[in-house]
């Protein structure tokens, strides 16, 4: 299929991404309609591609609306649902374009199943930024150890109908800032990314409302071989990896090897879940393909 794009932004990342955006028009993946901006210039046409305002946009015949901005793409966001009535849906952000081995079919498909990401540390909000989805769990900008998340996985849909609590403030290892630690029940949530706890809670609660129960995907990350071994053992789950530092032959579990000096297991982690990741290709490891990029 090839989608009718419109492109909102004609700045530094169009520039940036001129060449590749021929690339996907020569494998007829798209056909760019238009450009946009917020500040549009005045000219007619760009590069042989009409500028049309963002009134115009309504009388132009589209499928997809690219945001070529990173510093204010989520006002750019905000603006084209809110003020232009563009379908989210319709709304993608460049930086897919940059992931090696991108397809935009199997993408598109994956932003529809609108997939909620269970995780014990940031890997989920890393991926649903890498990607450009819409988060639709509260397991972002936290940690879980090890053992309370295997207890919460075995009991999720009770865990996420208790109430968030306050339990104490903890100093965040690295930066050494105090940050809120909460509570389910009886199993401990470090939210190391909030400053307070009632940040820490409403934002839980915001998210965890979003949760698709029909698509769920569980990640872990563990370097003690028990608990990713009882990990491999849920079977209440479809789809789940577990990552992990040694060599594994179990189909749930991922190895994933530090290739600079020095990095700790879950910087490896987190840094694969971003755009400069090496080690598989992010929407097909949420399909459930397994496939590594490298061989050491």
């Amino acid at each position: 299929m090839t989608y009718k794009v419109v492109l909102w932004g004609v700045g530094r990342i169009y520039n940036r991404l001129f060449n590749i955006l021929k690339y996907f028009e020569l494998k007829n993946e798209i056909e760019i309609v238009a450009l946009t901006a917020t500040n549009i210039p005045m000219i007619k046409y760009l590069d042989g591609y009409p500028v049309k305002t963002l009134d115009e946009l309504e009388k132009i015949d589209y499928d997809l609306v690219i945001i070529l901005n990173d510093i204010q793409e989520k006002e750019i966001f905000k603006a084209a649902t809110e003020l232009y009535g563009i379908p989210q849906e319709k709304l993608i952000f460049y930086r897919i374009l940059e992931l090696p081995n991108f397809c935009l079919d199997k993408y598109l498909e994956l932003k529809k199943s609108k997939i909620s990401i269970i995780s014990n540390n940031c890997w989920g909000g890393v991926i649903y930024h890498t990607l450009g989805m819409e988060c639709l769990s509260p397991f972002k900008n936290l940690y879980l150890e090890d053992a309370d998340y295997l207890k919460l996985l075995k009991n999720l849909r009770y865990y996420l109908s208790c109430k968030l609590e306050f339990k104490e403030y903890g100093i965040e290892i690295h930066s050494r800032e105090t940050y809120p630690i909460m509570c389910l029940n009886d199993i401990t949530i470090h939210c190391n990314h909030s400053k307070t706890y009632e940040e820490a809670a409403f934002n839980w609660e915001r998210r965890v409302k979003k949760i698709n129960w029909d698509n769920i995907f569980v990640e872990m990350y563990t370097e003690n071989r028990f608990f990713a071994c009882e990990f491999s053992k849920l079977d209440c789950f479809e789809k789940k990896v577990c990552f992990v530092p040694f060599e594994t032959e179990n189909e749930n579990q991922m190895q994933l090897k530090p290739l600079k000096e020095g990095q700790e297991f879950y910087q490896v982690v987190n840094g694969n879940a971003g755009n400069a990741g090496l080690a598989y290709f992010p929407w097909e490891l949420l399909g459930l393909s397994k496939r590594y990029r490298y061989i050491c």
